[in-house]
This record gives C-alpha cells, sequence and structure tokens, in this order.
C-alpha cells in the first residue's frame, strides 16, 4: 500500500537541511524519508563531485587492473567459435589491436579511465533525470528536473560506492597482477547470467537468452528501485509503484534491444 506522504508535495514545513554525510546515509538506511529531505532543499554541487570522483577512480582502478589484451583474445575467440570470424582473421585483428595499443601510454590510459568514468556517470544522470520528467508530464505528475537529477545522483552514488568498493576488494585478494575480463560486471557476479556461466558455461543458453539474463542484475535492480522510490518522493501525484513501472520498463526494453544486438554480432 502505497504511503500516504507519495502524493503530498514536498513543500512541507521548513526543516533544517541535513548534510551531504547525512543523506547519504539515509539513501541505504531510509530511501524515502531522506529523498523527502532533498526534494526541500536540493543542494547538486557536492553529491556531483562526489559521485564524478567515484566514478573517476572506478573507470582508473579497471583500466590498470584489467589485461585489455587478453580481454580482446578471448572475445576474438569467442567469433571465431561461432564461425563469424576465420583463425587467420582473428590472428590479423589481434596484431592490429595490439599493434595500436602499444601505442597507448599508461597515463593515457589512466586520463581515458578518469574522463570516461565520470562521462558516463553525468550523462547517466542527466538521461534518467530527463526521462524522469518526460514520464510524470505523461503521466500528470509535478515535480523539478532539479529535484529528480538529485534523486538520480544520489542513487547512482550509493550503488556506486558498494560496487566500486566490493570490486577493489574482489580485485586485491585475486592478486596484483593484471586481471583478464571480458565484462567488468562479471568481476562481482552480481546478475543472474553471470553465475548460470559460472556454474554451466557460456553455451548452456542460447545466446540472446543468456544474454537478457545479465539483465537480472542486484545492483541494476537496487538503483531503479532507488530512483523509483526517490521520484515519487520529490513528485506530487507520483507513486512508487507507476515509477517502477516506467523505469523498470524502459530498463526491460534497453536491455533486450542489447542482448538481441550482442547475440546477433557475436558478441
Amino acid at each position: 500500500m502505497e504511503p500516504e506522504t507519495s502524493g503530498k508535495p514536498v513543500q512541507e514545513e521548513a526543516a533544517a537541511a541535513k548534510n551531504f554525510f547525512a543523506r547519504l546515509g539515509g539513501v541505504y538506511s531510509s530511501p524515502r524519508e531522506a529523498f523527502m529531505e532533498i526534494g526541500r532543499a536540493p543542494r547538486l554541487v557536492v553529491p556531483l563531485i562526489a559521485l564524478l570522483l567515484i566514478s573517476a577512480f572506478s573507470g582508473w582502478y579497471l583500466l590498470r587492473k584489467i589485461d585489455m589484451s587478453a580481454a580482446r583474445q578471448a572475445q576474438m575467440e569467442r567469433l571465431v567459435r561461432s564461425g563469424r570470424i576465420t583463425e587467420a582473421q582473428m590472428k590479423q585483428m589481434l596484431e592490429d589491436g595490439n599493434a595500436a595499443s602499444a601505442d597507448v601510454t599508461g597515463a593515457r590510459m589512466a586520463v581515458m579511465g578518469i574522463v570516461g568514468g565520470s562521462a558516463a556517470s553525468l550523462m547517466f544522470c542527466l538521461l534518467i533525470a530527463g526521462y524522469g520528467s518526460l514520464f510524470s508530464k505523461m503521466t500528470g505528475a509535478k515535480n523539478g528536473f532539479k529535484n529528480l537529477l538529485e534523486v538520480s545522483i544520489y542513487a547512482m552514488l550509493a550503488v556506486s560506492i558498494v560496487s566500486t568498493v566490493l570490486t577493489v576488494i574482489i580485485l586485491q585478494i585475486k592478486g596484483q597482477g593484471r586481471i583478464a575480463v571480458t565484462d567488468p560486471n562479471t568481476i562481482i557476479s552480481s546478475s543472474l547470467g553471470t553465475w548460470i556461466t559460472s556454474v554451466d558455461g557460456e553455451d548452456v543458453l542460447p545466446a540472446f537468452v543468456l544474454k537478457l539474463s545479465h539483465a537480472v542484475d542486484i545492483f541494476n535492480i537496487w538503483i531503479i528501485a532507488l530512483l523509483s522510490i526517490g521520484f515519487s518522493a520529490v513528485s506530487y501525484k507520483l507513486k512508487t509503484a507507476s515509477a517502477a513501472l516506467w523505469l523498470g520498463g524502459a530498463y526491460v526494453v534497453l536491455y533486450t534491444i542489447n542482448a538481441a544486438i550482442s547475440a546477433f554480432l557475436g558478441m
């Protein structure tokens, strides 16, 4: 049953605004209350800087740890097994790719990871806030883009902190050597598809079904749940269930398209 607060405007009686750390802690412990407080007094600068920093660190750390050459070879071998390329073509493509990688210095790789990680997180938050504003108008809900953007930032930040810490711990346990993986998301094994392949191998299911099973991911579901709670908390006439339907529906559609394309290309 929807809490009574979900249908009320966020402009309630003024209360002392909490600081960044209190708000972030509230996203973990009591997300609805935390997002309602954020809606009353949005402050974008500090959480945005924190998100960019954690995203930059994550991108930099992964590029330091992942063996890109080994990952590229694993991808090519998968294409050979699917019959899309020959072994001779694979060898030529690997030689060309290794030659190109040799020109990329460690410093340039670090910059690529920092810029890429930060840009991806910022783009995600802007897109999801824009989508939230769009479906809010379609459903007759009222809210502000700034509020939706801050909810997106806090949701992304809360999940990113946990996933980044777990990634660092796991990679440190595995050792200081470079890690060869074709998908960084498999490091934590947070998706159904990763669990399936770890037990029965990649050939147990058709490529499309296996790729689609990766959509059942703990962290992605967590983000959708936080966004649904947050969007309803900072909106007038928007229920959590309605927000979850719009956000979850878009996620399923996009992931299905991605799985179809990946399966077709043998990725």
